[in-house]
């Protein structure tokens, strides 16, 4: 895998044999979960590079957790608006089908980040990063809870 090239043609082509999978069996959570994974990697990728690309013209420093300047922004959530919201969507479907599904919600709280790069408003863009970090809190409570639950069993 390491050597195999990033190609968001590829990805699109996977969500084609997911959304096949959903088909058969709508109730099955992993499909939806592998859609929301896959547009967060699409979205994840192009928002490091527009950064990447931004920091090298401005000769500016721009931390991840920074906004994206307001060209950026525009240019991210033209090209990948749809993208990050299929994703969300196909997240919050799975844990409907599998309530405790932390794998989803850490990609949901991923995808919320993405979200929030493409807001223009700033209280918009707090919204959306604390549904993230609240999702960041549930799955910790899911995790403490597992553990707590095992030790009980032992």
């Amino acid at each position: 895998m390491a050597g195999t090239r990033f190609s968001v043609d590829k990805m699109e082509k996977s969500k084609l044999y997911h959304r096949k999978h959903i088909e058969i069996r709508p109730d099955d959570p992993e499909p939806y979960y592998w859609i929301g994974v896959i547009d967060w990697s699409i979205a994840y990728r192009s928002n490091r590079e527009l950064r990447e690309e931004w920091m090298k013209r401005a000769s500016l420093d721009l931390r991840p957790q920074d906004a994206l300047p307001e060209e950026i922004r525009r240019e991210f959530s033209a090209k990948y608006g749809d993208i990050v919201q299929e994703g969300i969507d196909s997240l919050k479907k799975a844990m409907t089908h599998k309530p405790d599904y932390d794998d989803a919600m850490a990609y949901l709280n991923l995808l919320y980040r993405q979200k929030a790069d493409m807001e223009s408003a700033p209280i918009s863009r707090e919204d959306d990063l604390k549904m993230a970090d609240d999702l960041v809190d549930q799955v910790k409570a899911n995790k403490q809870k597992e553990m707590e639950q095992s030790e009980q069993t032992q």
